[in-house]
Parts: C-alpha cells; structure tokens; sequence
C-alpha cells in the first residue's frame, strides 16, 4: 500500500512485501526506495495503526452490532408470545388491518384495505356515551337570557276595548308607549278623562306622538304647525299614505304625526276664599261656598295628604297637569295638609269630582279632588291631619287616587313637590 503525502511517497509494508522477504514486484519498490531517500533527507514517519489491527477493530465492531441486534430481535420475539398473558382476562381482542397495493393496467396502483377477522366470539367495543361512563351535564348549554329577538317596527293604529280597572298609565306600559300617546290617540280623552270607561275602543298608535283624522281643507302645513311637528318627520313616517312629491291630505284619512301633541283646556281651580258673594247657583258649580266664613289659619309647614308618599298618574305640570296623583286606593284616608277652613265642599263641573278646597288664612290654599266620600261641608275648620274624606275617582279620572293642588296669592299654583316633606 502506499499513502501520499505533500508529493513524498511513503512505502507502507504489508505482509509478505517486506525488504526483508520482498515480493515480485519489491525490486522496482526497493529502488524508488532508495532513489527517494537518496534525494532528499527522509521526514518522520506517522504513526500509522496497521492494517491488521483495523481489520481486528471492524470484525470487534461487526460482532457487536450483530449481537445486539440478536438480543432486540430475541426480546421482541419473547414480548409477542407473552402478549396474551399480559391482557386482563376481561379484555377484548383487537382487530388489525393490512394495507396492500395491486397491479393496475392503469398505471396506477390502486390501495386495498383488508381488515383482519375477529377471533371466534370476540367483538369489538362499543363507543358511546352511558349515564354511568359519562357526565351528561358537561355537554349541557345554558340559555343566553339577554338574546335580544329583533321584532318589525309597528306601523299600523291598533284597536284596544278598554277593561275593568284600565288607568290612562296601565294601557300605556302595555304598548310601550307614553301616556299622553294614549290621550293625544283619543282627543275625546283630553279634556274627558271619564269617558275612559269599561267597553271604549282606543286607538293604540304604533309610536309616541298624536293623531289626526283629516278634516275638509287639513293641510300637511297646517297639521304640522297645530300639533307642533314638522312636515318631514310627517311625510317621513311610513305608515302614513302621503305621497312626498305632492302631500294631498282626504278627509277622513288618519295621519299619524310623530312626536306630535296639542294644547288643551287647562283644568282651573273653581274660584274660591274666606269672603265671596257667589254661591252654588252663582258659579255654576255645586260645591261652591258663600258668604263671610272665619276660622283658624294655618302655617307653612304642608304635610302629605295620603299614606302613600309616591304617585300613581300624573306627576305635575304647569301647563297640563297642576298637580300630583298621588297614590290611592278607593276608599283610602285623605288628610288636612295644613289647618284652616274649608271654602269649596261637593261637586266640581270642571273635571275634579267630588272636591275639597282649604283655605288657609295666610294666602295659601289646597285641593283635594276625585273624593268618593267629603267628611266637612262649607265653612267648617280643619285642623292638620284630619280625615277630611276617602279616595275616589270621580270626575275626570282613570282610577282611584288623590289629585292635590297647592295656590298661592302670591305665586299662583305651585309645584307641591317644593313643599312637602
């Protein structure tokens, strides 16, 4: 053998090719030898393993290699046969399956799936969920309770029979509307709360605002100006049947106007004090009290005419409603709120009722109307808390309460809110 290092040849010795015992061709070997050696001064030799001993290390490694692949191979041999006595007597033999590919005249090669057969009386297991493996309650979905249910805006005017116990304030929480849509529907309701009665048909109209049943010579003008809308939002409502390109309005038709509402007769206080000339037939009002009538007077300390400390109706508003409904049942206790002396007892043809008007001898006087029962008549003196009669609704009512009003001399009629306690 020889091995070339930076262009030296150097002369590896092998069996049987030594100088001492040369070989055939060790003649020519042995001069280039020399010639080399000759030429130029001989380097150190490597320390080169022979190649016995190489052939040695790769026979120890080849001997190894077998042998461990023989114990795997033993091993795996073993571990197949003691499988089945591994398995639990209860356990269920498998099935395997086997891949195999066949010749196409195609060209392609087609894979076959062969399922292995079960022993005799194995099957295989059931997949499934039992009441006893499983937790049926892990798969359960609770509802969303604020899933909201998209529902088409309502265009149509409904018809609605009133019923027994009915307020102006219960039939407009069922529609989800306001209750002066209610009275704004039905103009007959505005100015005659007690025509709301048992067996009335209402118009029930799809959105907060008014109505108006066309009359000869209605222009869309003129209804947006009195029921204070405009002539867009008019047009703009689809439920009403109003060309936009030339706004005819027919008599008879029904307009819906959004937002609308118009003024109405403001409920008035019958004219009552300690001195006054004009009675009953006078006034035309049969609750009213002459003469000169003289009693104790009262301070500024007002208390709550009723139990109840809340409404049930209307709250108050200087140009609608000029008082408080005050929560009531039908026959509930009505109070004196301040002491003095009473100047208007009975009937009131202005929509209170049954009324009773104190005067207080200071400037200040309250009323309290829709009474089923008035316990003091004209000119009798109250004093503070005294039960001056029980709760009603008489007169332009929807229901029972107490409807409370509070003048003054000075200030007119006040909002009773900024008085009692």
């Amino acid at each position: 053998m020889i091995f070339s290092f930076k262009g030296a040849h150097v002369v590896v010795e092998t069996p049987g090719d030594s100088p001492h015992n040369p070989g055939p061709d060790s003649p020519s070997q042995e001069s280039e030898s020399h010639n080399l050696s000759a030429a130029a001064p001989q380097p150190a030799e490597p320390s080169w393993p022979s190649p016995t001993r190489l052939f040695r290390r790769e026979n120890t490694l080849q001997i190894g290699a077998v042998s461990l692949a023989g114990i795997f191979l033993v091993g795996a041999l073993a571990l197949t046969l003691l499988q089945p006595s591994l398995l639990s007597p209860n356990a269920t033999p498998t099935a395997g399956a086997t891949l195999s590919v066949t010749a196409s005249t195609d060209g392609l090669a087609p894979i076959t799936f062969k399922p292995e057969s079960l022993p005799a009386g194995a099957s295989l297991p059931t997949f499934g969920l039992t009441p006893e493996s499983s937790d049926l309650s892990r798969f359960s979905r609770s509802a969303n309770l604020d899933t909201t249910i998209p529902t088409r805006a309502r265009l149509e005017i409904e018809q609605y029979t009133v019923q027994s116990g009915d307020t102006v304030f219960g039939i407009a929480d069922k529609f989800n509307l306001e209750p002066e849509t209610i009275l704004w529907g039905n103009p007959e309701l505005v100015d005659s709360l007690n025509l709301l009665r048992p067996g009335k048909v209402l118009n029930i109209l799809p959105i907060n605002g008014a109505l108006r049943v066309v009359q000869q010579g209605d222009t869309i003008e003129k209804v947006a100006e009195v029921y204070h809308s405009s002539i867009e939002d008019i047009l703009g409502f689809a439920g009403n049947d109003v060309d936009p390109e030339n706004p005819l309005l027919t008599p008879g038709q029904s307009i819906v106007i959004p937002g609308g509402w118009r003024e109405t007769i403001q409920w008035q206080l019958p004219v009552a004090s300690r001195n006054t000339t004009v009675g009953p037939s006078g006034s035309g009002e049969p609750g009213s009290c002459s003469g000169t009538l003289s009693g104790p007077s009262g301070g500024y300390n007002f208390i709550w005419p009723a139990n109840n400390h809340y409404l049930s109706g209307w709250d108050y508003n200087p140009n609608t409603h000029p008082g408080l409904d005050i929560a009531a049942g039908l026959g509930a206790p009505i109070y004196a709120s301040e002491t003095g002396v009473v100047v208007f007892s009975g009937w009131s043809t202005r929509g209170y009722g049954n009324l009773i008007i104190v005067d207080h001898g200071n400037g200040w006087q309250t009323a309290y109307a829709h009474l089923s029962q008035i316990n003091y008549g004209c000119g009798q003196a109250v004093a503070q808390g005294q039960l001056l009669g029980l709760a009603g609704s008489t007169g332009n009512s929807t229901g029972p309460h107490l409807h409370f009003e509070m003048r003054s001399a000075d200030y007119g009629r006040v909002n009773p809110w900024d008085f009692l306690p």
